[in-house]
């Protein structure tokens, strides 16, 4: 059991010198570090030779990076796993007729009154609609971004914590393809089908939002449960 004070330097060499923010592997690289540092010095390393030797049998601060890498492909899939379990229990008992049901047939009622026959140009979104969706996307986009633009300025770009890295990937990629598939069908095809098709199909998006909207909450607030500062 290394000292109080050898345990706070080892966990800034972990966090600070090389740059980790995985909880897990530091976890385990603190138990592997100290059992390596308490060999070492019980054969008359001093505390500064034997964690400089230790992270040179890593491979230095880019070993350590590189594995935290590696750690993370295992650790994203698992809260990919989290996040599609997430999504599952909204279709199961007792969500789903408590919540999703209900909610999916108040989307389908607002879509067919958000989206009215015009009898001068065929059928047409409602100016209202559009309003709506544009404001809809920037808040949208505003709220799912600055938790994890937060991490970033405070932590640095090299330094974000795993559970905002994690985030912040999936929602730089899901985002834009919510977005931009609404914006085409809104304004590209949504003009081209016959009603009552439109109305439909911009429910069924819609939930396809809320659902994305309320899985990613539940992920965030798991993630966040164990470390709620990061």
């Amino acid at each position: 059991m290394l000292p109080y004070a050898q345990q706070s330097a080892l966990d800034y060499h972990l966090r600070e010198t090389n740059l980790l923010t995985n909880e897990e592997l530091i976890l385990e690289l603190t138990d592997h570090y100290a059992i390596a540092l308490s060999e070492r010095m019980t054969h008359g390393m001093t505390f500064e030779t034997a964690i400089t030797d230790i992270q040179r049998n890593f491979g230095g601060r880019k070993g350590l990076q590189k594995m935290e890498r590696q750690y993370n492909r295992v650790t994203f899939r698992n809260y990919d796993e989290r996040w599609r379990q997430a999504l599952i229990r909204q279709f199961q008992k007792p969500l789903l007729w408590r919540q999703t049901l209900p909610i999916c047939t108040i989307l389908l009622l607002s879509s067919f009154v958000g989206y009215s026959p015009n009898p001068a140009n065929s059928l047409a979104l409602d100016n209202d609609f559009c309003y709506g969706f544009a404001t809809g996307t920037l808040l949208g986009i505003m709220s799912f971004t600055f938790p994890y633009l937060k991490a970033v300025f405070k932590y640095g770009i090299h330094n974000v914590p795993a559970e905002a890295l994690y985030l912040i990937t999936r929602h730089s990629v899901l985002l834009p393809i919510f977005y931009g598939t609404g914006a085409l069908g809104f304004f590209g095809i949504l003009p081209l089908l016959p009603y009552p098709t439109q109305p439909l199909l911009i429910s069924l998006y819609l939930v396809a939002i809320g659902l994305y909207m309320r899985t990613g909450n539940i992920i965030y607030k798991s993630l966040y449960e164990v470390s709620p500062n990061r």
